[in-house]
């Protein structure tokens, strides 16, 4: 009678071992591999911002340039000055009026696909992909350039939660990666903060780094 031998304990062990050390190698890697959700949405976030902003700025309807009609007359009224998103002249959108300090705020929003119910504030809305947009910044008049005069001068800065704000049902932490004192950093963060500038560029907050490093930068949109 022909008798079947089987593994011995210590044969078991070893194989046991062998597939742990397998795991702990391979593991890191695949977590490595896993698509970054948040940087996907950064992306994705910063390419609508982009076509949103060329939308409008390009839209001679909404904001005609009349930079050039300020440069040739040193009489010109003050609406002859504006370098875009500046003129706050009224405008019809899709049966709206959109006139004066949140011109853009409202133009903007109009573009996106707002959750049904998604926000008490009229310019803190959150999307259909669960990501919230605090236009509020962008509500006033232009600010002069900090960074290069008049060409870097901004209307303000859009505020975007990748996987929404917290209190709008959505995921903290809810601050973008300097905010240490909230538990973010450059690995563990929700937001970052776009800048619009009149002229209808856009730029992300340099202190976002991680955020310009997930995004592509190419913000020229009119010369």
């Amino acid at each position: 009678m022909r008798r079947f031998k089987g593994f011995t304990l210590t044969e078991l062990m070893v194989a046991l071992a062998v597939i742990g050390i397998i795991v702990a190698v391979v593991t890191p890697a695949i977590v490595r591999m896993r698509p970054n959700k948040n940087k996907m949405m950064v992306k994705k976030t910063f390419y609508t911002t982009e076509q949103i902003v060329s939308t409008l700025i390009n839209d001679q309807r909404m904001y005609p340039d009349y930079h050039l009609a300020c440069d040739l007359d040193e009489g010109a009224v003050d609406y002859e000055c504006a370098w875009g998103f500046d003129y706050d002249g009224a405008v019809r959108h899709e049966g709206e009026t959109y006139v004066g300090d949140d011109k853009f705020a409202g133009l903007f929003k109009s573009m996106l696909n707002i959750k049904s119910g998604s926000a008490d504030d009229d310019y803190i809305v959150t999307t259909n992909d669960g990501v919230t947009w605090d236009l509020t910044d962008t509500i006033g008049a232009w600010n002069p350039g900090e960074r290069g005069g008049v060409e870097d001068a901004g209307i303000g800065t859009i505020l975007i939660d990748v996987n929404g704000i917290e209190d709008q049902g959505g995921d903290g932490p809810d601050c973008v990666q300097t905010d240490t004192a909230n538990g973010c950093d450059d690995e563990n963060f929700d937001q970052y903060r776009i800048e619009v500038l009149a002229n209808g560029k856009i730029r992300i907050n340099e202190d976002d780094e991680k955020a310009i490093e997930y995004a592509t930068i190419n913000t020229s949109i009119r010369d």
